[in-house]
């Protein structure tokens, strides 16, 4: 499997590019829309991404960056 493609919005996803420093090389996410908004207001305390274009909802940005992880090995 290749490199993921990770996407997210830092305003309302709960992840900054500074939570994945070390995790991912600065081409390999992208920032921007995910259009997930209304996932993040049903549960404050989510954080989002959108990996390979598949919306990865987890309960803390702990948990998104290890899953973000995986999806790199």
């Amino acid at each position: 499997m290749g490199k993921a493609r990770v996407r997210f919005c830092k305003k309302c996803s709960g992840v900054k590019p500074r939570d994945l420093k070390g995790v991912l090389e600065k081409g390999e996410w992208k920032e921007g829309c995910v259009h997930a908004c209304s996932k993040r207001r049903s549960d404050p305390g989510c954080a989002f991404a959108r990996i390979d274009g598949e919306l990865v909802v987890c309960s803390s940005k702990k948990k998104l960056v290890k899953r973000v992880r995986e999806a790199v090995a």
